[in-house]
């Protein structure tokens, strides 16, 4: 049946050519992120998300060809399905991670879906409005509204909707919009009969309400099913997912889903993170921590009396609004973020560097494990070179350098790194119940010597404990790797290869 539009129905059309290209490149856009949250590594995630998608569009806009009638009608029912199956593709991904393995095989199954759907639309659209129009105009005005609505969708997520909705209400509230666009079709385009796809769009609707609405719920079975401990706190912060749990008098922190420490053992990892430093450098009067926003690092610091200044550098506000005012937090930290001694500050560690005149004579850095590109220039030549141009003469670098056991490259690889910079790098490594063999590197432009330390009230750091420290088995020993720079980051390829095989 030939349907004849008016110049208000061909505006209508071509303006959903606008929202659904918005809606098509925020669905990419929050799986991409979603694998790159569960799986690290994103520029793999991100290449992979994009090439199915893209060609999974390809497969659409071949498989339209074989649409022959009731062009608005399966214009219409294809912008529900589509809808559904990316207002639910978050969810059910997320739910699933938690005890499938088959989360990949699930993440390509709905961008194919979706992709397929999103190329679908642009061919039967130019079929409907070819008949009002010359086929360059049709098609010009078509393209032009889809590539203005993919600018639009790629600047809406990380700027508006991922910040402050997250990647679970996002994409039901994308999935709605969807559908919406095939209700405004079909209440106000004559094709025919209208009652079944006014009746699949409300259904589909009410069921994506009804999970945003019921989000926070939801949200707390899938953390549930992640974290097993009860949930004390949670928020979705620009930079991260903030989780904190308790099982008893323990205590945990993860960002991102990845543990940062528990409050049963984490002096132990706190305390060889460091008092070497400064017992390295006794006559010490100033600290920078770079991350380590919990500010558990700078409660160690603190202990030492003749430490006069303390700098902490961190990315995240609200990290930083946690350990101030958090009851548990500031607890275990001990309002360290509260002390007189304490200047913080909010931003990023490499800008901080970059314009940082002051020499600091004990640096410690307590960054994410290098699981993507983005953690792992933090670990890089060009960083390292940062941290000496902030250094005094005698002052001592530590940083956490993840497990020298089950990432044994990546931790040789940050040793191998530091030794470009520093004249002097010394590993060492400590077991942590909550981690496991976990790993450090102290590093200099002179001879540093750890001694005992004068902090009262260690529980675990001593003279003895760092010399046994300094002794790595047969298979977590020196190997050779591959320097980390700026420009050819490959720590965090041996990362992920490290973790990827170990039972952890």
């Amino acid at each position: 049946m030939k349907i004849n539009l008016s110049k208000n129905e061909q505006r209508i059309l071509l303006f959903s050519v606008f929202i659904l290209s918005l809606c098509g490149i925020i669905y990419e856009l929050v799986l991409g992120s979603l694998a790159s949250y569960l799986l690290g590594n994103p520029v793999m995630q991100y290449s992979i998300t994009i090439g199915v998608f893209l060609s999974s569009m390809g497969l659409g806009s071949y498989v339209s060809r074989y649409v022959e009638k009731d062009l608005i009608r399966t214009f219409v029912r294809i912008e529900i399905l589509r809808g559904l199956a990316g207002g639910l593709s978050v969810v059910l991904l997320n739910y699933l991670f938690s005890f499938s393995e088959s989360f990949y095989a699930l993440h390509i199954f709905f961008l194919v879906v979706i992709g397929t759907l999103v190329g679908l639309e642009i061919p039967l659209l130019t079929r409907i409005l070819k008949s009002y129009g010359s086929l360059k105009e049709i098609i010009s005005n078509v393209l032009s509204f889809d590539y203005i609505g993919g600018l639009a969708g790629s600047l809406f997520f990380p700027l508006l909707l991922f910040p402050f909705l997250g990647r679970f209400l996002t994409s039901l509230v994308v999935g709605m919009v969807n559908i919406a666009v095939a209700f405004v079709i079909i209440l106000l385009i004559d094709y025919g009969s209208r009652k079944k796809d006014l009746f699949f769009a409300a259904v589909s609707l009410f069921l994506l309400l009804s999970l945003a609405i019921n989000s926070d719920w939801l949200n707390a079975i899938i953390q549930k099913k992640m974290f097993y401990d009860d949930i004390v706190f949670t928020e979705r912060t620009r930079y991260q997912e903030i989780v904190l749990t308790r099982n008893g008098d323990d205590f945990r922190l993860y960002l991102d889903g990845s543990l940062q420490f528990s409050s049963s053992d984490e002096y132990r990892y706190h305390e060889m993170l460091v008092h070497p430093a400064l017992t390295a450098n006794p006559e010490a009067q100033s600290a920078l921590v770079l991350g380590g926003g919990d500010g558990l690092a700078v409660r160690e610091i603190l202990k030492v009396s003749s430490i006069k200044k303390v700098v902490l550098v961190e990315l995240d506000a609200k990290m930083i609004s946690l350990a101030m005012n958090n009851s548990t937090l500031s607890y275990i930290n001990r309002g360290a973020l509260r002390n007189n001694r304490v200047h913080v500050i909010t931003g990023d560690a490499h800008d901080f560097l970059r314009s940082n005149t002051f020499g600091y004579d004990v640096i410690i850095a307590d960054f994410p494990d290098p699981h993507d590109e983005t953690v792992s220039k933090l670990y890089t030549v060009e960083f390292f070179m940062l941290v000496k141009k902030s250094m005094s003469k005698n002052g001592v670098f530590i940083t956490q350098s993840t497990s020298p056991l089950f990432a044994r490259e990546a931790f040789w690889c940050i040793n191998r790194t530091l030794k470009k910079v520093f004249n002097t790098v010394r590993p060492y490594h400590v077991f942590i119940p909550a981690f496991g063999d976990w790993g450090f590197n102290m590093a200099s432009s002179g001879k540093v010597f750890a001694d005992d330390s004068e902090a009262e009230e260690l529980k675990y750091y001593n003279k003895e404990i760092f010399n046994a420290a300094e002794i790595f088995p047969p298979d977590s020993g020196e190997i050779y790797t591959e320097i980390n720079t700026f420009n050819k980051p490959v720590l965090y390829r041996y990362y992920l290869k490290g973790w990827r095989n170990s039972d952890y």
